[in-house]
């Protein structure tokens, strides 16, 4: 397995991580968040998905500004379709460089970064109740 099947494969296996914690989230809680402080359901897909865009912005040498990049519609299924269609991007550029630091990049960004975010999104899930299997994120 080349370094880019490996970190390729990384990011697919937590990008669907992704799409399974937020897979039947009760649309009356999509704004719900489990402290104060944190992001609800759609805060955090919205910012996953502007992570991929950072991404793409980064591997061509460029710098993000964070906080710059939105989404118009953010109702979830447009959230989640911006969110795919960029990681699927992401992937694509991963598999198509043998650069190192675009390697470290997609690790950063696209698979440590988004596992914190998941395992945040289980605990949500679980708080506002519902028939959330935690498990359901692993395949």
């Amino acid at each position: 397995m080349t370094t880019q099947e490996f970190v390729q494969e990384q990011v697919a296996i937590v990008g669907k991580q992704v799409q399974a914690v937020f897979r039947n989230m009760p649309a009356d809680k999509w704004d719900e968040q489990a402290t104060p402080q944190s992001m609800s359901s759609r805060d955090t897909l919205h910012h996953l998905a502007e992570c991929c865009q950072a991404f793409l912005t980064s591997a061509e040498g460029g710098e993000h500004d964070w906080g710059s990049w939105s989404v118009e519609d953010t109702s979830s299924d447009n959230l989640m379709k911006v969110y795919v269609d960029l990681r699927d991007k992401c992937i694509a550029k991963v598999g198509e460089s043998e650069d190192p630091g675009i390697m470290k990049l997609a690790g950063d960004f696209l698979s440590i970064h988004e596992a914190y975010h998941v395992g945040q999104m289980v605990t949500l899930r679980l708080m506002i109740g519902g028939d959330f299997d935690p498990y359901s994120i692993y395949s």
